[in-house]
């Protein structure tokens, strides 16, 4: 069979008799589909006229489908899915895009049909076969579920088909066929995230003698996809802590300790038993400050009773540049005592620096103590690596002669590690700014970069955007030349993190259980994990490797 790749289209001769068969690989994925004569421009599948010959808004089994000059172009002659199709639903475009509130050019099923029907029928060869560039045909929309109400209103639900379930189309007449993997992942047209399909074209009804030429057509290459992806979800739960430590401020007030408390005592609470709604709260990691685990003993109880993992935070989300060295030991020591108290003996194997404050002598502490994992650190944005040991980067002193910085910064090799150097293992788990919620999504009065009025679907497509783009480009091939370094357990990490002060608010969880149902939606190949997890078994990897 030949791929149909997600959020792409596909162009291809079929001629009278053979049959083509569409397979939903993964299940739930729509598929909008034409079919034009090769030979006149104004003759093509048509849904108007087929709703009024057939008296029907959706095909059955031994229907056939016709043109716009009421001829039947393909017959419907077999079906394994439960039958819901539909034949009302234009076809997806940018402006449908920006009304859902897209900021920037989302892949879409109007340009996919052009760009197919251009890159292999060129109007220097098939000058009868092509349209305006600002239209297309209303499609047949293969596996999509569109209801219809009483009141004849219209909604869109998950599709009824699963996976390996397939159509079959006979061709009545030599046609040009389109296809396009549904792009939408702003809607739940595809009860989740696109995914491929695949079809192949017959001789016989039998399906046993394959058109091995048709797939010859499309010259574009199949996309590239990763077979196993770890989602790392985290949660920092600072609470008051923000406020005492690097949110300290002169200014601070009743009203802004009141937003810390809210994440305490509600929103922590709206997060967790969404994350039991999902089922993965035992599959997610919560970095909690000592001052949360003692202030908010009730909340921080029924996480550790999820089966989550507990991290350490800090106590007071101390900025690392506010403690002397001997300050940092007593609060990282003074945490480990509560961290373990709370979790039954059991002592905290991970770390995340507030606000990603972190310094050399923070490394070297997680050494001596044992940790198996940071994750504070962005020399990676997608894959697991060792916590570098290099000296501190020297700053430029301009009062000096410029010759005194004209000289490069020693860096390590990202590929020699502790196991080499015979230093404590630590592993880093990536994240950063731009995989949280909190600096776009909470206003934070006395914090200069803080925002707080984005739209959450900026967010969300900024994440959905990043997810996609390692999910094409992280190499699968054994030597491709790439920093991806992809490792045997995983393709690559996926890091999100979330403050129950951010996203237990009501005006933004929904887009927190709407991004994991999202990732959730590409099915076995993407599953969430705890960073404690994905550190071991990357360090077994590496063990391995040694």
């Amino acid at each position: 069979m030949t791929v149909l790749p997600a959020r792409k289209a596909a162009a291809f001769p079929i001629k009278r008799g053979q049959h083509l068969k569409i397979t939903n690989t993964h299940g739930k994925q729509v598929v909008d589909f034409w079919a034009f004569n090769p030979n006149n421009n104004h003759d093509y599948l048509s849904m108007g006229h087929s709703r009024t010959i057939l008296a029907s808004i959706s095909p059955r089994v031994g229907n056939s489908l016709y043109s716009t000059l009421r001829k039947p172009m393909l017959t419907l002659v077999e079906d394994t899915t439960p039958g819901v199709h539909d034949m009302i639903w234009t076809a997806c475009d940018r402006e449908r895009y920006r009304m859902l509130g897209a900021v920037e050019y989302h892949d879409n099923c109007h340009d996919n049909m052009h760009q197919a029907l251009k890159e292999n029928f060129p109007a220097d060869k098939y000058p009868n076969l092509q349209i305006p560039d600002d239209w297309i045909p209303d499609p047949l929309n293969l596996f999509m579920n569109v209801a219809v109400d009483h009141r004849g209103g219209l909604d869109i639900r998950p599709p009824t088909s699963e996976k390996g379930q397939y159509v079959v189309l006979r061709a009545e007449a030599d046609l040009v066929i389109v296809m396009s993997s549904c792009p939408q992942d702003m809607a739940p047209v595809n009860a989740g995230m696109p995914a491929d399909c695949e079809y192949e074209v017959f001789n016989d009804a039998g399906l046993t003698e394959p058109a091995l030429d048709v797939s010859t057509t499309i010259p574009r290459p199949l996309t590239k996809r990763p077979k196993r992806v770890k989602v790392a979800l985290s949660f920092d739960f600072d609470a008051v802590s923000h406020w005492l430590g690097t949110g300290c401020h002169p200014d601070n007030n009743m009203a802004d300790y009141s937003s810390g408390i809210f994440a305490g005592q509600v929103g922590a609470i709206r997060l967790l038993n969404m994350l039991k709604r999902r089922n993965i709260a035992d599959k997610v990691t919560w970095f909690v400050p000592g001052h949360t685990i003692e202030t908010f003993p009730a909340s921080v109880k029924k996480v550790v009773e999820s089966g989550a993992e507990i991290g350490l935070h800090g106590y007071s989300h101390e900025g690392i540049y506010q403690m002397t060295p001997e300050q940092e030991r007593d609060v990282l020591v003074k945490c480990i005592d509560v961290a373990t108290n709370l979790c039954n003996g059991q002592k905290p194997r991970g770390y995340r620096a507030p606000m990603y404050t972190i310094r050399e002598t923070t490394i070297e502490l997680l050494r001596e103590f044992g940790f198996l994992y940071n994750s504070s650190l962005m020399h990676h944005d997608s894959q697991p690596y060792w916590t570098p040991a290099d000296p501190p980067i020297e700053k430029i002193d301009f009062s000096k002669p410029a010759s005194s910085w004209l000289k490069p910064t020693p860096i390590a090799e990202p590929t020699i590690g502790p196991l080499e150097s015979g230093k404590h293992p630590l592993v880093e788990i990536p994240c950063g700014w731009y995989n949280e919620d909190m600096m776009p999504l909470q206003y934070l009065p006395h914090l200069a970069n803080s925002m707080g009025y984005v739209s959450t679907r900026v967010v969300e497509q900024m994440w959905k955007d990043k997810f996609i783009w390692l999910w094409e480009n992280t190499p699968r091939v054994e030597g491709e030349y790439d920093s991806e370094r992809a490792s045997n357990s995983a393709d690559f990490v996926f890091p999100i993190l979330m403050h129950p002060d951010t996203s237990g608010m009501a005006h933004i969880i929904g887009m927190s259980e709407r991004i994991i149902s999202w990732l959730q939606g590409w099915g076995e190949t993407v599953q969430f994990y705890k960073h404690e997890d994905i550190a071991r078994e990357w360090l077994k990897e590496q063990e391995s490797h040694g």
